[in-house]
């Protein structure tokens, strides 16, 4: 249905296919390379909040809950707090029509890059390291608050179990790092949001660069 719809669009003024067998299939590797490299970097979207979702779980010690999840079906282990900002992100990803940035790539994916014409060079690799290191970025951007809290929660407990020996801080360390989690969540999520959503908005930039220098 999308090679339907994107079809009338496509400029037809595209390069005549070879009609041997052996040339034609190494251009139809090159669209597939094309297509792996822009797919590649459009999921970096989604793994940057994946990846500060599965940080702050991690340091709230919810790792257990991801491994004796009953609502799994496939046997993944995934972060309730990833599960979280994948559906933020989602949503604030359809509200500024990013879907149409996707389709809109895609025709302009043959305009700027003919078929046949796909050429690997260094550029390219630094573009998608730029875009990977990106993602890194943002999700410790978007993680650090919960992560600072989480961290001066730790210090305060150490400092209890000096101050106060026969208080088991192993056993109250587990719910108090939850509830403070969870609420520096509640209390970050308009933080989170502008953050997701001016990562978002560049994202369309960086893509028609990438795709500029195949």
């Amino acid at each position: 249905m999308f090679t339907f719809i994107l079809y009338p669009s496509i400029n037809k003024n595209q390069p005549l296919l070879p009609s041997d067998i052996i040339s034609y299939a190494f251009i139809v590797l090159k669209e597939i390379a094309i297509g792996a490299v822009v797919g590649f970097a459009a999921s970096m979207i989604f793994a940057a909040f994946n990846m500060a979702g599965h940080v702050i779980s991690n340091q709230m010690g919810l790792d257990t809950a991801m491994v004796v999840d009953p609502s799994s079906q496939t046997g993944d282990e995934e972060s309730i707090i990833s599960v979280f900002y994948n559906m933020i992100a989602i949503l604030i990803f359809l509200l500024i029509n990013g879907h149409h940035w996707f389709i809109k790539t895609t025709a302009q994916s043959f305009t700027m890059i003919p078929l046949g014409s796909f050429d690997y060079t260094t550029i390219t690799l630094t573009k998608v390291l730029a875009i990977f290191k990106s993602l890194f970025w943002m999700g410790i951007k978007i993680s650090a608050p919960a992560l600072l809290v989480l961290l001066l929660s730790v210090v305060a407990l150490g400092l209890m179990t000096k101050v106060a020996q026969e208080i088991n801080v192993f056993i109250i360390a587990f719910p108090i790092k939850i509830f403070i989690g969870f609420f520096i969540l509640i209390v970050s999520i308009p933080f989170v949001i502008n953050v997701m959503k001016s990562y978002m908005l560049n994202f369309e930039k960086s893509m028609i660069s990438l795709l500029s220098t195949m």
